[in-house]
């Protein structure tokens, strides 16, 4: 029998929804963790691409009651009928006057991103509907309208307006009477949408429908990229744990600190924050939006093209960059994704106020560089890409690469990518915690287990059950890894030095003074005077200032043996 089936508490990256990270054991979850953000965020998703968690953009995908959406002479009743996912979730919209819409408005996006808007809907006592997008603010109803026919399964005609620009529709039977209808296109200039589907009683005819006319309709969502991607359920879209697949296959929970990209427009060097400047024979960048695939899976990746003329001293430069407040003694991280148009080609960045240049050579496949500096002054700094003849000159004197995923962090590593657009973006640092579940807790002896990566090794960040003053607990620094157990006073400090980052499982057996720990297999120490606490909580995210991935954690009732932890903590 594995110790795992015995255990009262098992927690891996397996599911989650908004607000939750499932348990394993047990299942019926009251062993499911809290998870609060309240921002959204990215992850590596199994693919391997970065994305935003969630990737829908719209809230509340099935409620569309709800305040987010502005209900335009139409009556909305929940629960009406059996959605396509099999649940009785799916709601009816009836008319009640002509030009009847469901409106969400201010779903933001990339400026000028091609999106995808879908929608699932089936026939009620109406053939025609359409889907319809624009710009949030600059237009009531939007530039591009699509229309799908729910008697027959086919696309109809697209209308656009203005700045709009229609790229497809697609209609897809899921069965038993429904379509998902997608709408792709863009305008240039948005940076958010209004988005919205309405009855129409003819095709190509949009705002016009009768008085009664009805559809059922369910699972709203809106993408960047020209594919529907599979249906992702919303409500708040703030709080969904990331299910992290950059250490491999099978996923991590990522739990990381608060962090703020102070970059504006991450992803778009042709926008003006980002300055292009030349000197000597140089020649200033020539920048190109959107013109590869960039690691979002999304065609919004830049061609910056750098050089640096035909001179050979230290003032022939060509450089691409952009300005950020920064403080004397704070420590910064520049991260970006690049990669050669042939691979073998070298640049310089420099960042931050500390002056020195870093040089890398480019691969043909994307790469997230990085580099770290402490400021030597308070004011303005700079962050600069570029190609400078006679100082740490590059084997070549100009490279045409791609670019995306501009990052500015105060922090000594990077973390996970936090895309922006006119302004700096703050990602609130992860809380994953449970209360009130002294029943799955051992009160007098137990055993707690991590399996985790560490990506990073700062400062003080604990994992324990229990609360700030009574606890039994996991410090990890730059330098230890540590076990303390505390009621009310100290009651036991173990400490294993390490300074490395990569995967650790971390055991500790505790009881009234019988406590042992082990990391990796070893036997870091013992305690035979701990006066163990009671506890009713586990916190894996407290004064985070790490950035940790959880492979699984784990809670026994019962103290295990030495060899039973050394069995389970062996790497």
């Amino acid at each position: 029998m594995s110790l795992l089936t015995t255990a009262s508490l098992v927690i891996t990256p397996n599911a989650g929804d908004e607000g939750t990270l499932y348990s394993v054991i047990p299942s019926d979850g009251s062993g499911d963790m809290s998870v609060v953000r309240a921002t959204t965020a990215t992850r590596v998703n199994s693919a391997g691409l970065v994305e935003l968690v969630p990737y829908n953009l719209l809230q509340y995908s099935e409620q569309f009651n709800n305040g987010v959406y502005n209900q335009s002479n139409v009556s909305v009743t929940s629960n009406s009928t059996i959605a396509p996912n099999g649940t009785t979730t799916a709601d009816t919209i009836t008319d009640t006057a002509s030009s009847g819409l469901i409106l969400q408005t201010s779903a933001s996006v990339n400026e000028g991103a091609t999106v995808t808007l879908s929608q699932y809907c089936k026939r009620s006592n109406n053939d025609w509907i359409y889907l319809g997008m624009g710009r949030s603010g600059v237009t009531t109803y939007g530039e591009v309208v699509g229309f799908f026919n729910l008697a027959t399964g086919a696309t109809g005609s697209n209308i656009t307006y203005g700045a709009g620009v229609f790229v497809s529709l697609n209609i897809e039977n899921v069965g038993n009477g429904w379509y998902r209808c997608s709408l792709t296109a863009y305008v240039s200039s948005a940076t958010a949408y209004v988005v919205y589907s309405g009855n129409a009683n003819a095709n190509g005819v949009p705002f016009v429908s009768d008085i009664g006319d009805a559809r059922f309709q369910w699972g709203a969502q809106l993408v960047e990229g020209s594919t529907a991607k599979d249906y992702q359920r919303t409500e708040t879209r703030l709080n969904i744990p990331r299910l992290d697949y950059s250490n491999g296959t099978c996923p991590s929970l990522l739990v990381e600190p608060q962090r703020t990209n102070v970059l504006k427009y991450s992803e778009d060097f042709t926008n003006g924050v980002w300055g292009l400047y030349s000197s000597g024979t140089g020649i200033n960048p020539i920048v190109t939006a959107n013109t590869t695939i960039s690691p979002s899976g999304i065609l919004n990746a830049d061609t910056i093209v750098l050089n640096a003329g035909a001179g050979t001293t230290a003032g022939d430069q060509s450089q691409i960059y952009q300005t950020f407040p920064i403080t004397n003694g704070n420590i910064y991280t520049f991260s970006f994704y690049a990669k050669g148009s042939v691979g073998g080609e070298q640049l310089m960045i420099r960042q931050a106020a500390g002056g020195s240049y870093t040089k890398i050579t480019l691969t043909n496949q994307w790469v997230r560089y990085q580099v770290t500096e402490t400021a030597t002054y308070s004011g303005t700094g700079f962050l600069e890409l570029l190609i400078r003849r006679g100082l740490n000159e590059p084997i070549n004197s100009s490279a045409t690469f791609y670019a995306w995923g501009a990052q500015m962090e105060q922090g000594s590593y990077p973390t996970s990518y936090i895309p922006t657009t006119s302004a700096s973006v703050t990602r609130n640092a992860d809380v994953v915690s449970k209360t009130g579940i002294s029943s799955l807790i051992g009160q007098t002896e137990g055993t707690l287990f991590y399996d985790i990566k560490l990506n990073s090794r700062v400062y003080y960040n604990y994992i324990f059950l229990g609360i700030a003053s009574t606890y039994i607990g996991v410090y990890i620094d730059g330098s230890i890894i540590g076990l303390e157990i505390v009621n009310g006073t100290l009651q036991t400090a173990i400490n294993y030095s390490n300074t490395s980052t990569g995967q650790f499982k971390i055991g500790i057996a505790y009881k009234n003074n019988d406590i042992a720990f082990y990391v990796n297999g070893i036997l870091v120490g013992t305690d035979n005077t701990c006066n163990v606490p009671t506890v009713n909580a586990i916190d894996l995210t407290f004064n985070p200032t790490n950035s940790i991935s959880y492979n699984a954690v784990s809670l026994w009732k019962t103290r295990l043996t030495n060899t039973q932890l050394a069995q389970l903590t062996t790497i």
